[in-house]
């Protein structure tokens, strides 16, 4: 790759996150990453990925804390650079019918996965606006595009990250910048563990390919988006939920 590209990338540190954080190092990249309370996770992956040369990178930050959120682009800007990639991954659920919804998880759901990806842009952008190189990915849902019963919250924030998605595309693509989504089904991760097995196994019935996806399969996505696969693809959608949503 020549001169490793750097990526950003929001909870990294397990599930999704850390697959992606793998995969692009694997591809070449320079990677930090954020966690938000697993330190020991996050400094073994960073760890375990430094084996030859530094180029994985974690800090603490809550993505949906904009003060910590400017002191991470701080640090990252003055000891790393300008970020070629920007993946927002970081994701809360709080489930509950809209009706008995408390207002806070409203707001906390909104804040972590739909107000920190303009947190970031508005200390990043404008120095990947001037490099006039790089590429955004926000990691989706397909509840963004069917909705799902008790997620009012966490389905508005997927699908207001739609509307941005399109909208930036069109205001930076001059700029030789990419914005894209991509929006998994379900995946073998943490998130869903306390999902009934019972509803699991109905959800694989529908699926066209029979099984929840892998966070690999996201994390090769990512690595697509952000290569030369992706040059010409700006401000869509790519849906990885083994054919559940068609």
């Amino acid at each position: 790759m020549g001169d490793k590209k750097l990526v950003l990338i929001t909870a990294g540190s397990r599930g999704i996150g850390a697959a992606i954080v793998k995969e692009l190092v694997q591809q070449g990249y320079r990677v930090v990453f954020t966690y938000r309370e697993n330190r020991e996770a996050a400094e073994s992956l960073a760890k375990s990925l430094n084996i030859k040369d530094d180029v994985c990178w974690c800090y603490p930050c809550d993505a949906g804390n904009l003060n910590e959120v400017k002191k991470l682009c701080e640090v990252l800007l003055t000891q790393h650079g300008v970020p070629y990639g920007i993946i927002n991954n970081a994701g809360k659920i709080k489930d509950t019918l809209h009706f008995d919804m408390k207002i806070d998880d409203w707001l906390d759901v909104i804040n972590t996965n739909l107000n920190s990806i303009v947190y970031l842009n508005h200390y990043l952008l404008n120095a990947m606006m001037l490099n006039k190189d790089g590429c955004i990915i926000n990691i989706n849902s397909i509840a963004g595009l069917r909705g799902n019963v008790g997620q009012t919250n966490y389905s508005a924030s997927k699908s207001a990250q739609y509307g941005l998605t399109k909208s930036l595309a069109r205001e930076v693509g001059n700029f030789n910048i990419r914005v894209n989504c991509i929006a998994p089904g379900p995946v073998a991760t943490d998130m869903i563990s306390s999902v009934p097995k019972k509803t699991m196994d109905q959800l694989i019935k529908l699926t066209p390919l029979r099984k929840m996806g892998e966070p690999e399969d996201i994390a090769m996505m990512v690595t697509f988006l952000l290569g030369a696969g992706g040059r010409h693809i700006t401000g869509q959608t790519l849906v990885v939920d083994g054919g559940l949503s068609i």
